[in-house]
């Protein structure tokens, strides 16, 4: 639709797209110059179609920007009916469309579309894929057992799957599953740069960006379309315990013991405060707000030990 629309940009905008030509240097300097200027443009941003400017007058007398809820604090109600889970702790909560999904720790959905998940942290290493709504496993799988202990994981799409550990090695995996099926499971890259256990990982697909953070007090920045070393964010005073990537600006927060720090995406550290209240208890959790881009009241969310958000 956007093609018959001629609403589309120059090839070289899009990530994906761009990168193919980008082995001469002429066309690469180009595509740079794109990106420094616009940056660049996702593939799609709307999955259906988009509502009309124009509603009824129901629709018209609600306000348009609604207050967020974190400016109402005291109005907050817990749900009527609380999640439960199988066994142990929460790991991931995705709210759908129309639903919430809850897993546990050492779980990541893979795909809402085909309801499965991706599981790790056995005793031999190995790891698992499974259907979440009926919470069976439907393939168990040896890969990752070269590669140590596997203590995070991130799955920016159904055929990609980035596993880190003990091992100090990011690894970039092919997944390819069929209705609950797993074809194979492949290592597309290992990716080295930390010196100790990398404890977490956040990627953003939008942006093309891979974030891993380790024990050796710092994070490393990937391409993950050319699976490269960008920059290394250093200067952490403890072990990393959280990432998160706004994929609407590109900043990136790490969070090391009760410290919160904000970073550009050229790996520039735009400031660093302590998040905990009272006593310092370490930040476990952390997430962004990203109701618009130029919404001056989106926030940063952490969770810490305490037990405090």
């Amino acid at each position: 639709a956007a093609v018959e629309s001629l609403n589309t940009f120059h090839p070289y905008f899009y990530a994906k797209r761009g990168r193919q030509d980008a082995k001469d240097p002429v066309i690469k300097s180009t595509i740079l110059g794109y990106v420094n200027n616009f940056g660049q443009v996702p593939k799609q941003l709307f999955t259906k179609p988009h509502p009309p400017r124009s509603g009824s007058k129901k629709e018209g007398s609600s306000p348009t920007h609604p207050t967020p809820f974190f400016f109402k604090l005291d109005k907050l109600k817990t749900s009527a009916q609380p999640f439960r889970l199988p066994r142990g702790p929460v790991g991931q909560i995705l709210c759908l469309e129309k639903e919430v999904v809850v897993l546990e720790r050492n779980r990541l959905v893979l795909s809402p579309l085909l309801g499965c998940f991706f599981s790790w942290g056995f005793p031999d290493n190995s790891c698992a894929f499974g259907n979440y709504a009926t919470d069976k496993t439907f393939a168990v799988c040896e890969s990752l057992c070269d590669w140590g202990e596997t203590l995070c994981s991130a799955c920016p799409n159904l055929t990609t799957v980035i596993t880190a550990g003990t091992s100090t090695v990011v690894c970039v995996w092919d997944v390819a599953i069929t209705k609950d099926k797993l074809t194979h499971m492949k290592l597309r890259q290992p990716l080295y740069g930390h010196t100790d256990a990398v404890t977490c990982l956040a990627v953003s697909e939008i942006h093309s960006i891979i974030v891993s953070g380790s024990r050796d007090l710092t994070c490393i920045l990937w391409d993950i379309e050319e699976l490269s070393y960008i920059t290394q964010l250093a200067g952490h005073t403890t072990s990393i315990s959280a990432l998160a990537i706004n994929d609407l600006t590109g900043e990136i927060v790490s969070c090391a013991g009760p410290l919160l720090y904000l970073w550009n995406m050229k790996g520039q550290l735009l400031t660093c405060t302590e998040a905990s209240c009272g006593p310092q208890a370490d930040i476990l959790c952390v997430s962004f707000t990203q109701r618009h881009e130029w919404d001056a009241r989106n926030v940063i969310v952490t969770g810490c030990g305490d037990g405090v958000i």
